[in-house]
């Protein structure tokens, strides 16, 4: 095998196991065969596109930035589920009212709120999205400006609505405003 089959070969067999890892984030069943392919729930209800699920983030932030709890629940299912820190029962908000009361309580001390977006991944009728945000908040941080950076993934399940039926949240808080590194979000 010469070097650029090599090559070839290992951008394919990299290709599946990045598409696995997607698929198991959010929480599809995998499907790999020798024949370098990958797939999570076959028969999707819709054609889920990287726009979408932009448009959909370009909403959710919107909404922070707004602190409007009224806005946040329009993005979800009736049913939808929220889930802030996964497995824990304590954070997993089911339907909308849970969801718009969680939203009004933890954005209330929330000032200066400002969002970026990641480039979206998308698999069937799910979605991971990187985003970036900077507020002030004295919850999360009580001693003095209260300056707070969240970076935070999104995995989202959407309903054939173009609304979504499940988020989970992965994130991680800085105490101080700090800017995304070169190349994030891509």
């Amino acid at each position: 095998m010469n070097h650029w089959s090599l090559a070839r070969s290992l951008r394919s067999r990299l290709a599946v196991a990045i598409a696995a890892c997607l698929a198991l984030l959010a929480g599809g069943v995998v499907a790999v065969s020798s024949g370098a392919s990958a797939s999570t729930r076959p028969g999707h209800p819709f054609h889920l596109t990287a726009q979408d699920a932009s448009r959909w983030m370009k909403g959710y932030l919107n909404a922070w930035e707004t602190r409007d709890a009224d806005a946040v629940v329009k993005l979800f299912t009736p049913n939808g589920v929220y889930q802030s820190l996964p497995g824990d029962p304590t954070q997993t908000f089911v339907g909308r009212p849970a969801i718009h009361k969680y939203w009004f309580d933890v954005t209330r001390p929330q000032s200066q709120i400002t969002g970026i977006q990641g480039r979206p991944i998308v698999d069937g009728n799910r979605a991971s999205v990187e985003i970036w945000v900077k507020f002030v908040d004295p919850v999360y941080n009580p001693d003095g400006d209260h300056k707070i950076t969240l970076l935070e993934t999104n995995v989202l399940t959407f309903a054939s609505s173009r609304l979504v039926s499940k988020n989970v949240e992965y994130w991680n808080i800085l105490t101080g405003w700090h800017s995304p590194p070169p190349g994030w979000g891509r």
